[in-house]
């Protein structure tokens, strides 16, 4: 159910903020934190093995971490445009890094050869 603000408060598209929230993103990070220590601990599996843990624990932590505790939702109106600018932050974000790998593998290339 959309949550609705009162008229005299403003609408950071956050919506209904509560401690279960909270203590549900707290404990789903820790349990990733302690699998990929545990995972590097145990030093049972090969590095590329480990290496896909650790990254895989990392991406969902983070998506844990941008629903739990920065509340980005698409349950009001500000709420999708909120996730609409943290797209596009990403997405040039991303063209900068990948254009910036672009650039210095060509002028290696070029030196190179």
């Amino acid at each position: 159910m959309p949550y609705h603000h009162k008229a005299g408060q403003p609408d950071y598209g956050t919506g209904k903020k509560n401690l279960g929230i909270y203590l549900t993103g707290l404990i789903i990070c820790s349990i990733l934190t302690l699998a990929a220590f545990g995972t590097v601990m145990a030093n049972a599996l090969t590095k590329w093995q480990t290496f896909a843990i650790i990254y895989s624990a990392a991406c969902i932590q983070f998506l844990v971490q941008i629903v739990c505790f920065l509340r980005l939702n698409t349950q009001t109106e500000q709420g999708r445009i909120n996730v609409m600018s943290f797209i596009f932050t990403g997405v040039i974000l991303g063209s900068i890094v990948v254009g910036s790998i672009w650039i210095m593998w060509n002028c290696n290339f070029n030196m190179m050869y």
